[in-house]
């Protein structure tokens, strides 16, 4: 299934399963990012993705903020 980069989709049951290829790290876990969206139709899991990859690069933008001196 075609899904944003870093993403692996697959439909199960009736409903729409994507989950990243790749880790998160612990802090972008507690501020809201997830290791796997669900949804009822491709259209809807494709922006659940889009949306929880920007989520996790500004994260880590300011967890790499956030270590600075």
């Amino acid at each position: 299934m075609v899904l944003a980069s870093g993403w692996y989709g697959e439909a199960m049951g009736g409903r729409f399963v994507a989950r990243r290829l790749d880790g998160l790290t612990d802090y972008q876990l507690l501020n809201g990012c997830l290791p796997e969206v669900q949804a009822r139709d491709e259209g809807e899991l494709w922006l659940l993705c889009d949306a929880q990859t920007r989520l996790a690069e500004r994260v880590a933008l300011a967890e790499s903020v956030r270590r600075r001196p």
